[in-house]
């Protein structure tokens, strides 16, 4: 139901192509762990989304409400969202949302490199070890 309040943006009690489009692609984004993409990408529908009472700022209840469509740890939105907060207001205006989406990104791009990192580590390392065996086993070929 959190969804469909949230799309529900004339609170009629039903929502449009618009906001169904915008449902489709926020379900799309989220099974395929492409949230941050999505939220960078689309940040000013986004920003709309959270934008509850239409004042063009976000506080942190936004946030922490629809926090599924960040797919962060909750520590680690709150250190972002702070981040972003330039003014200090504890609520983010759309430039600082926008900067909030960059943050986002780029720890996104640091977690996918780091993961491709251990993957070509655990490559090379299984590699030495199928090498170790191979170069063991001719050694007992050879002795006997």
């Amino acid at each position: 139901m959190t969804v469909f309040n949230m799309l529900d943006w004339n609170a009629l009690g039903e929502i449009g192509f618009d906001q169904f489009y915008m449902l489709v692609c926020i379900l799309l984004a989220h099974q395929n762990h492409l949230e941050e993409q999505f939220i960078f990408r689309h940040s000013r529908p986004v920003f709309e989304l959270l934008d509850l009472d239409g004042e063009l700022k976000i506080g942190v209840e936004s946030f922490h409400m629809y926090k599924f469509l960040f797919n962060i740890k909750k520590k680690k939105l709150r250190e972002l969202y702070h981040a972003s907060d330039i003014t200090g207001d504890r609520r983010l205006t759309y430039k600082e949302f926008k900067l909030f989406t960059i943050f986002t990104m780029d720890k996104c791009q640091e977690r996918q490199k780091a993961e491709e990192k251990k993957k070509s580590l655990l490559k090379k390392k299984t590699l030495r070890e199928v090498n170790s065996l191979v170069l063991t086993d001719e050694e007992d070929l050879a002795g006997k």
